[in-house]
């Protein structure tokens, strides 16, 4: 998360005088400004107890606010507690069942805990209600790779890469395209994703693939030279075996 950092010495000043349970206050004002100030600065230390007593005062008072519970839960997933962020995130939810951000958060959970169907439902939910969401459809796409559900995870990809500042994720869609035998399509996307300034061992070695599937063997073995180049800069040297011994086959 990039944000400006607020004038960090003057909330030490003001965290200095805390005791443990001075989150707790009556005098602790629960505004957006202030919350937005005060977690940052928690954040920034990885404090996130500091982030769930701070949450704690404010739920206190206003406990019909979805936002407190969705952030609360944040914070008691970064410390895995989650069972804690799912009743959290759940509470979200039912205070604001359109609220799409905590639905990512469920699926994060389930993710952890290896329950691929719940987080699917999860983002599902989430989509249905925000159709064009990219954090959503990015997460939804992940999940559907994980479960080789590539058509599904192009259409979620067709959504992320709407916003031209998620061009990285050509290379996902177009693993999913080659998974999903488009070579075709796959090759367009690895190549913008290279228009685009990225570049990886991997994507030239699929792009070297998906070449080689179409029948264009010069182009496939030209990818594959880069791939081997790349991955030797990485020291990854089980790779770039692997890759020349193509080389030496043919």
């Amino acid at each position: 998360m990039k944000k400006n950092i607020y004038i960090i010495a003057a909330l030490f000043t003001f965290f200095s005088n805390l005791t443990g349970n001075a989150y707790a206050s009556d005098n602790l004002s629960c505004s957006i400004k202030t919350l937005d100030t005060v977690t940052i600065s928690l954040l920034k230390n990885k404090d996130y107890a500091g982030v769930i007593s701070l949450y704690d005062t404010c739920i206190k008072k206003y406990p019909n606010n979805a936002d407190f519970y969705n952030n609360r839960g944040n914070a008691y997933l970064a410390l895995k507690k989650y069972d804690l962020a799912l009743n959290d995130y759940r509470k979200a939810i039912s205070l604001n069942p359109k609220y799409v951000t905590p639905y990512n958060g469920l699926a994060t959970v389930y993710i952890y805990e290896g329950q691929v169907d719940k987080a699917l439902d999860a983002l599902n939910n989430l989509m249905q209600n925000d159709p064009d969401n990219v954090s959503g459809a990015l997460n939804r796409a992940q999940v559907n790779m994980i479960t080789k559900d590539y058509e599904s995870a192009i259409k979620d990809y067709n959504v992320v890469l709407k916003d031209k500042k998620k061009s990285v994720y050509y290379k996902d869609r177009a693993y999913a395209y080659l998974a999903s035998s488009k070579p075709q399509q796959a090759i367009n996307d690895y190549e913008s994703y290279l228009k685009a300034g990225h570049s990886s061992a991997e994507a030239y070695r699929y792009l070297g693939v998906a070449y080689g599937i179409t029948g264009n063997n010069e182009k496939s073995l030209e990818c594959l030279r880069k791939a081997a180049e790349l991955y030797k800069k990485e020291n990854n040297i089980e790779e770039y075996n692997n890759i020349m011994k193509i080389f030496r086959s043919n």
